[in-house]
């Protein structure tokens, strides 16, 4: 189980609703990260950022890194030469550094890992098969997004795989069904989400 200490979304899925349509008056990527990285911040969300963008870099292609980021971003932040940012690649790496610089001027190293729910794998396979394989082709013409999504949940502790597919289904707004919205929920208790990780897409429960 995760330790709770946001009644939101986290790590690196949480990072990812910093860019909605208008971020760009923010300032540039870098500076939204800086912006992230606080004085202030929590550590154990630095910590959660970090083990999120190793755990991608480690297991996951470029392009699947570059799928899940711009269908979590709503398609707001692109990469590649006239992008927000170089490569998928590049960013994690960004992001590791800048969390690895933050946690060891706080003398919180090494990053402490969180405990992996293997027994969890499967039903999170579930559900996000059920999720993309009610998505319209318009919105995964090459079954790209589904593609990387089971990926994640293979190479990638399967928390981080549904935070990704509750980000795409923030964008998507496909109808849940009553049983496949409660089956989430479930799922967000044993992994140990706050309160409005899963509980706003019930807006979307036929």
């Amino acid at each position: 189980m995760i330790p709770r200490f946001s009644s939101f979304d986290f790590g690196l899925t949480g990072f990812a609703a910093w860019f909605h349509q208008d971020w760009q008056y923010e300032g540039a990527a870098r500076d939204l990260l800086s912006r992230l990285l606080g004085p202030e911040t929590d550590p154990r969300e630095v910590r959660a950022l970090r083990q999120d963008a190793s755990w991608m870099r480690a297991g996951l292609t470029t392009g699947e890194i570059e799928t899940l980021w711009e269908v979590g971003t709503g398609r707001n932040f692109r990469f590649g030469p006239d992008g927000s940012w170089p490569s998928g690649q590049d960013w994690l790496r960004e992001i590791v550094e800048r969390c690895d610089q933050w946690l060891r001027a706080r003398d919180d190293w090494p990053p402490r890992e969180r405990e992996l729910t293997p027994d969890l794998i499967e039903r999170v396979t579930v559900e996000v098969l059920a999720l993309t394989a009610a998505a319209p082709e318009r919105l995964d013409p090459d079954g790209a997004i589904a593609s990387a999504l089971r990926r994640c949940v293979d190479t990638c502790p399967p928390d981080l795989a549904l935070r990704w597919v509750l980000r795409a289904e923030r964008h998507w707004g496909l109808p849940l069904k009553k049983g496949q919205y409660e089956r989430l929920v479930q799922l967000g208790e044993q992994f140990g989400f706050g309160e409005f990780v899963i509980s706003d897409l019930d807006v979307y429960v036929e």
